[in-house]
């Protein structure tokens, strides 16, 4: 990541709680300018940072470190590892830290003088929704305040509409406290950040001052990592009981979130609920946000409101029963940054889709009329990211509830990723689509004709699925089988621009296939 604000510091004091005086002294003389994870980007005067990762140690990189200029190297060390570490020879003090990564995000916070304590910190997680909720809390918060709430999350970093590109949902710690420094430094007020099980249990928001934890929901996802769903759910809640946390803002329509909202009702921090299926037994001290008489349409949303603060009505041009609960969660988030209710729901009023997340593309007219029969003479194509069972299911029962005729969906899965959520996937797809078209996703290194047997196992009724390996043709199909009415969903890519075959990324974008496919339906 970009480090284009880096103060200079002394090593000693950065390093004072984890060296002795003889090590401090050793290093008096030594001023950073930066420091970093890749060996790649180290410039002259700059900290390398040597991790122990799960293939092998950032050591074997101390020396390409030096000779780009590195004025020390940092490097992780424990009893366990010790003894098969080849110490590099450099002339360039080497530094051993028990534990490092334990400390880095401390660190490196130091480094950039906390800057998450100058702002109010969203930390969005969950299985989905956590690209959506952080782009509807940015665009509300900016409605009023133009650019004052940036995102950090897998569409990249900055205001919502003018983003830097980002290579994981979190960046690594150092990092993220480097992105915030240039936050703040840039006058925002809030960041909305995406915060994934994977930077969670790595460390990679360590030392972040959240104000406010969002929890989507929970479904299975990154098995292949975490092993056991207990494992992703634990790492998960970590952000719940995060040290100086003030609010938490809780699916209660989801197992775990109505399980934190009780754990913490007597805790001090504020706790508010959000759901369209209110429990019985919530605890006394939850804030309770709710949404009854839901309507849908090729419009958006429009849907009654209770609150502790009042009640109204929510309405957004956006789709899906499930971007009902995200807003729900924005709401929460602005509640816990005490706006009024009418306020807020003003604000969240503007919002529109995210790229990639139930992203419509319509087609056009089939025969001229009313802007009232609009819904009725037209398709409605929707591109989502959806890329786990659970996703799936809510993007298809979202379009449900706008579908007029048949609901089709495409889908695939990633190769190289969890096999068990690939014939959950297929359930879902036959159970709640009308027709099902299965293609490849990103393959990467795994044989595709693999990866459809092992979708294939979970259809009951093979026959009635169509299995075409060449995305855009799938996609073309689909359009085509289309009719007045129908609405088809393209699932899991969403805003993706390239699909990964072996080692190659190749130029793919589902939008630009659909837009084409529909101008086709034209001629």
């Amino acid at each position: 990541m970009n480090q284009s604000i880096n103060p200079n510091i002394a090593l000693s004091t950065l390093l004072s709680a984890y060296l002795d005086q003889q090590q401090l002294a050793a290093i008096e003389n030594i001023t950073i300018t930066g420091m970093n994870l890749d060996s790649r980007a180290i410039q002259t005067d700059m900290l390398f940072v040597a991790l122990q990762g799960g293939q092998t140690h950032g050591l074997r990189f101390a020396k390409k470190a030096e000779q780009l200029g590195a004025a020390a190297v940092i490097w992780e060390s424990s009893i366990e590892n010790e003894t098969n570490i080849e110490l590099p020879k450099l002339g360039i003090p080497l530094i051993a830290i028990e534990h490092l990564s334990n400390h880095l995000g401390n660190i490196a916070a130091n480094y950039f003088n906390h800057p998450s304590r100058d702002l109010n910190m969203v930390g969005i997680t969950g299985t989905d929704g956590k690209t959506s909720v952080s782009h509807f809390i940015a665009q509300s918060l900016n409605s009023e305040f133009t650019d004052t709430c940036r995102v950090i999350g897998t569409l990249g970093i900055g205001s919502p509409d003018k983003l830097q590109t980002a290579t994981h949902t979190t960046p690594d710690v150092i990092s993220v406290h480097s992105l915030l420094q240039q936050q703040k430094v840039s006058q925002a007020r809030s960041v909305a950040m995406e915060v994934s099980s994977h930077a969670l249990d790595q460390g990679r928001v360590n030392a972040v001052n959240f104000n406010t934890a969002v929890l989507t929901n929970l479904t299975r996802d990154h098995l292949d990592y975490h092993h056991t769903v207990e494992a992703y759910a634990a790492a998960k809640e970590k952000l719940f009981y995060w040290q100086g946390l003030d609010n938490i803002v809780v699916n209660i329509d989801d197992a775990m979130g109505l399980r934190l909202a009780k754990d913490r009702a007597n805790s001090e921090m504020r706790v508010i609920a959000y759901g369209l299926n209110p429990p019985s037994d919530l605890p006394k001290g939850v804030e309770l946000i709710l949404a009854k008489q839901a309507s849908f349409d090729h419009r958006g949303i429009i849907a009654n409101i209770v609150t502790p603060i009042g009640e109204s009505v929510l309405t957004a041009p956006i789709l899906g029963r499930f971007n009902l609960s995200n807003l729900l969660a924005v709401l929460g988030v602005m509640m816990s940054m005490d706006y009024s209710l009418d306020k807020a729901l003003a604000q969240i009023k503007s919002v529109m889709t995210v790229a990639g997340r139930m992203q419509r593309i319509q087609a056009p007219l089939l025969s001229a009329s009313t802007s009232s029969s609009h819904q009725q003479d037209s398709r409605l194509l929707v591109v989502d990211y959806a890329h786990t069972p659970g996703a799936l299911e809510q993007a298809l029962l979202a379009l449900r509830e706008h579908t007029q005729q048949r609901l089709i969906c495409v889908f695939g899965c990633g190769g190289n990723r969890d096999t068990g959520k690939r014939a959950l996937m297929a359930k879902k797809a036959e159970a709640l689509a009308d027709e099902v078209i299965v293609t490849d996703d990103n393959p990467r290194n795994e044989d595709a004709s693999k990866i459809f047997r092992d979708i294939k196992q979970g259809f009951k009724k093979l026959e009635k699925v169509v299995f075409e390996h060449d995305r855009n043709t799938a996609i073309r199909l689909a359009v085509k089988r289309a009719q007045a009415g129908d609405v088809v969903l393209i699932a899991g890519k969403g805003h993706e621009t390239v699909q990964i075959v072996g080692n190659q990324k190749i130029a793919f974008d589902d939008r630009e296939v659909a837009k084409m496919a529909l101008q086709e339906i034209r001629l």
